[in-house]
């Protein structure tokens, strides 16, 4: 529309250097182009008023605020949260829209279904530690591809173990060994990784042994 109106602006200058014959003439074509120029340039500010208002804003509507959801509109969304209005549930506080600490609201850790869902990622984690990826990648002293692949399946088999329980002590020399193959990867010694490997694969059938 700010084109619309600067092309209206360059034909009235345009017009103003027209040849024209007579005193009268000119006069009459002056006013005329004044009360054209006039005309256009309001209705280029209107349309560009109206363009720039708010696309979700209603007309002849003031802006909606509640104060500590007392006071206005209780379901505006006020500093972060409609003071608890919109919730279903008891709120934390006025301004948070969480509820408190509740059993519902807790992760259970220890049921069945979650024991389950751990163990899945266990046995999946156990394959992948098995295969032939790590000791081939280790002879080819692919020192990337065995750190990408602890990092991978493999890096959420330290929550599963701690999930589905057995001796801690194991778990933890398991973890040790992990740590000291990531290590000898990255210092690029073979026959180190090799080791840690061969000892973690070693001590994970222990700790499995104890669930």
């Amino acid at each position: 529309m700010f084109k619309a109106v600067l092309v209206a602006l360059a034909l009235v200058g345009a017009s103003a250097y027209t040849p024209s014959f007579g005193r009268s003439a000119v006069r009459m074509s002056a006013d005329s182009s004044r009360r054209e120029f006039a005309g256009k340039l309001a209705a280029g500010a209107a349309a560009m008023g109206a363009a720039s208002a708010p696309a979700n804003a209603a007309y002849a509507q003031g802006a909606k605020f509640s104060i500590f959801g007392l006071l206005g509109n209780g379901d505006s969304y006020s500093e972060g949260a409609a003071y608890g209005s919109d919730q279903g549930l008891p709120v934390y506080s006025a301004y948070s829209p969480f509820q408190p600490v509740n059993d519902g609201s807790l992760s259970k850790e220890k049921s069945a279904e979650y024991i389950k869902f751990q163990k899945g990622i266990l046995a999946e984690s156990e394959k992948r530690l098995k295969s032939n990826v790590i000791p081939k990648a280790i002879s080819r002293k692919a020192w990337s591809e065995v750190t990408t692949e602890l990092s991978r399946q493999l890096y959420s088999m330290r929550k599963a173990m701690n999930s589905v329980g057995g001796d801690a002590a194991a778990a933890k020399t398991f973890y040790q060994d992990i740590e000291a193959l990531n290590l000898a990867c990255l210092r690029k010694k073979q026959d180190v990784a090799q080791a840690a490997y061969e000892k973690s694969v070693a001590d994970f059938d222990k700790f499995k042994s104890t669930i």
